[in-house]
């Protein structure tokens, strides 16, 4: 056996292997004495057929089943001995193959990129925060009453300003077909032309009337046509919503007064924003020495990135009662790219920094952090069993690859100038909108907007969301499993896991850990920071 290394980019390669005639002879003999007892050919019993019928009926089952055991046998030594590591599984894109003659075959494979340093010792950052001051707190606290609000019944039981009114509607527009909308709910506001007709409507009445559209309505469809409408009035409810004092505290969970609220929810929201803030710092120092260290990844690492990304918007897909089959995959491979290739740069990056500053992460810190997972989700199983079986599944090691990655992250902000900066509530929407007009698809310089390859292999293709390995794993440096995995299945008991494959949310703003009887809602609008992907060594 003879091999050639060709270079076609960084991270691209191609191994030419020359396979003796002897041993492809030897070859094809082992694949046809093999199938021989297993085929059917009329006129001849089984095993029997002579092995001209057999070359000649099964010719490229026998030539494909041959040149898969070659390239199996021979194209790992050979990229090795050429000089190469492979990081994926070869694709052919040449083969010479004929019996009693020397076999060629050419094979393109991935290898990991070379990463150069920056120097990231001495990076300045800004740690941007929202400050949390009386206003954002009772802005806030106002949420929760809202939250509290009760729908009691109308007494007098007639449509009246700021009720809410449950009602059937069917609605037929001049020269359209009429159309049905069952149990609406609307807060009765009679400066709307609508509700004004439903003013002073019983409980159970019906009522019929037109209403004429402007011709220059935003609607063109409706633009100066008249509708005919049928309402039945179904339920009217009233707003009760909670006085802000003392007894508002109490029932929202053991609280002397609303002081003691006011203190919880101040507390909360501080460790919300200290969260956000850090993830957002995380986001900064990474991009920063991106920005730093270029380097091209690999086609397959990016693929397998897109694949999870693909897997996981089909869960999510599907929990929305939704067909993940009517989703534009090619579409999403495309919006998600840069995202995937930021992911698996900032996976080789982090890994080298971890290298050159010997981090790791000892097993006593992932024993710990796998009996806090277990106490927080109250599994019974003895530790040393779930243990082996998140070792089993990969988990182990996403959890030792997140713990590396703050460890990482800790090391680099200790040797970094670090300087907080306190946004009041405008200066912190508008960053929010900044970050999201850059979420919703500005082009960034530094990511190529090239091709959608889901890798070589058939496994590593985008298609459909079934076939896409499982998400939650971080395609990069030093992974421990073949990239031509079959997915397993779940675990049973939902494992900790990295939790930076893509663009974490930082954690909403919480209600006081003791108030359990209501719902926290969202005082403003997250922002989406990039959080870094594991790193493995």
């Amino acid at each position: 056996m003879s091999a050639t290394l060709h270079h076609q980019s960084a991270t691209r390669k191609a191994v030419e292997v020359t396979v003796p005639a002897a041993e492809v002879s030897a070859t094809f003999n082992e694949v046809v004495a093999k199938i021989a007892p297993k085929v059917r050919i009329p006129g001849f019993r089984p095993g029997k057929a002579p092995r001209p019928v057999l070359m000649q009926k099964y010719a490229r089952e026998i030539q494909s089943d041959v040149a898969q055991q070659l390239v199996e046998k021979h194209f790992w030594k050979a990229a090795q001995e050429a000089g190469a590591l492979p990081i994926s599984h070869p694709s052919l894109e040449k083969l010479d193959l004929k019996e009693g003659a020397d076999a060629v075959f050419r094979a393109q494979f991935d290898v990991a990129p070379d990463v150069v340093l920056p120097d990231y010792k001495a990076m300045v950052l800004t740690k941007k925060k929202r400050a949390i001051d009386d206003a954002t707190v009772a802005e806030h606290l106002e949420g929760l009453r809202q939250r509290a609000t009760k729908f009691l019944p109308a007494e007098d039981g007639a449509a009246a300003q700021g009720l809410i009114a449950t009602c059937d509607i069917r609605v037929k527009p001049q020269g359209l077909k009429a159309q049905t909308y069952s149990d609406q709910v609307l807060e009765i506001d009679g400066t709307r032309p609508f509700d004004a007709q439903v003013l002073g409507m019983k409980i159970d009445e019906k009522k019929t009337f037109e209403l004429s559209h402007p011709a220059d309505d935003a609607n063109t469809v409706l633009a100066g046509k008249t509708l005919a409408y049928e309402v039945h009035l179904k339920d009217l409810r009233r707003k009760e919503v909670p006085a802000l004092g003392d007894e508002f505290a109490k029932d929202m969970g053991a609280f002397e007064n609303l002081e003691a609220l006011k203190a919880a929810v101040k507390k909360d929201l501080e460790e919300a924003a200290s969260r956000d803030a850090e993830a957002r710092l995380q986001a900064t120092m990474l991009d920063t020495l991106l920005d730093a260290a270029p380097f091209e990844v690999p086609r397959s690492m990016v693929g397998l990135q897109l694949d999870d990304y693909c897997q996981e918007f089909a869960q999510h897909v599907a929990r929305q009662g939704m067909d993940p089959k009517k989703v534009n995959w090619q579409a999403y491979r495309q919006y998600r790219l840069n995202d995937a290739e930021r992911a698996v740069r900032s996976g080789y990056l982090l890994q080298a920094v971890g290298n050159a500053e010997s981090i790791e992460v000892p097993e006593s810190d992932i024993d710990a952090e796998i009996r806090s997972f277990m106490a927080e989700n109250q599994v019974q199983q003895p530790f040393e069993a779930f243990k082996a079986e998140l070792e089993r599944r990969g988990n182990a090691t996403e959890i030792k690859g997140r713990l590396r990655t703050d460890r990482i992250f800790t090391h680099l902000l200790s040797t970094a100038t670090v300087t907080e900066e306190l946004l009041d509530k405008a200066a912190f929407e508008a960053l929010v909108e900044l970050e999201r007009k850059r979420e919703a698809g500005i082009p960034v310089s530094r990511f190529d907007a090239g091709g959608l390859e889901g890798g070589d292999l058939e496994g590593q293709e985008g298609g459909e969301p079934a076939v896409v390995a499982p998400a939650g794993h971080v395609h990069g440096p030093d992974c421990d499993h073949d990239h031509d995995h079959e997915p397993e299945a779940a675990p049973v008991k939902k494992a900790p896991k990295a939790k930076a494959a893509s663009k974490a949310e930082p954690a909403a703003e919480e209600k006081p850990k003791k108030a359990a009887k209501t719902k926290e809602p969202e005082a403003e609008e997250k922002p989406k920071a990039k959080k870094a992907p594991a790193a493995k060594k």
